[in-house]
């Protein structure tokens, strides 16, 4: 605990955007009149993927397996809330869907073979020491941060999209098999 606590990176960008969208998360959920909505959830990707990004920066070794795994823990909980507040919310389904049920598991599949695809590159990519990486090292943190960081944020984003539309389809499926 005492080495994340000495560790921990403020990079200007990625700690104003994960502040911003905490803001904006609590005036969704708390302070806005009216009905509430699923997609506040997404704001959720840029909070996880700032503080995983230090987490795995500092305690894990880059591997492809430990940049999916990272932006998989980014992705996961902001599933669970949107799916969860879809149906706490009770929010209606189209009747009509227009995407069909194989069509949907295959987005999703692809989604998130993008992922570890993503995950492999950002992990294999070399260092960088010219003055253009020293300034983006100033607005993102140092290089392990700043990978950790973008397959948390991008692969969270995706993925997510990927998990609600891979519950859709196999909800489909299992409605459909059930009648």
């Amino acid at each position: 605990m005492r080495l994340l606590i000495l560790r921990w990176e403020f990079p200007l960008i990625p700690a104003l955007f994960a502040l911003a969208s905490h803001l904006t998360f609590v005036f969704q959920e708390f302070y806005k009149p009216g009905p509430k909505s699923w997609e506040t959830p997404i704001l959720c990707v840029p909070i996880l993927a700032y503080i995983y990004a230090n987490i795995f920066s500092i305690l894990v070794e880059r591997t492809p397996a430990s940049m999916l795994l990272a932006s998989l823990a980014t992705a996961l909980p902001s599933a669970w809330l949107a799916i969860y507040f879809f149906y706490s919310r009770q929010i209606r389904r189209k009747p009509d869907p227009q995407i069909s049920t194989l069509k949907m598991l295959g987005y999703a599949l692809a989604g998130l073979a993008l992922i570890a695809i993503a995950a492999y590159g950002l992990a294999e990519i070399s260092a960088c020491t010219d003055a253009k990486c020293r300034r983006g090292a100033e607005l993102f943190g140092h290089l392990e941060f700043g990978r950790y960081y973008l397959i948390c944020l991008v692969g969270g984003m995706i993925g997510m999209s990927s998990l609600l539309l891979l519950h859709d389809a196999l909800r489909r499926f299992f409605k459909s098999a059930s009648k």
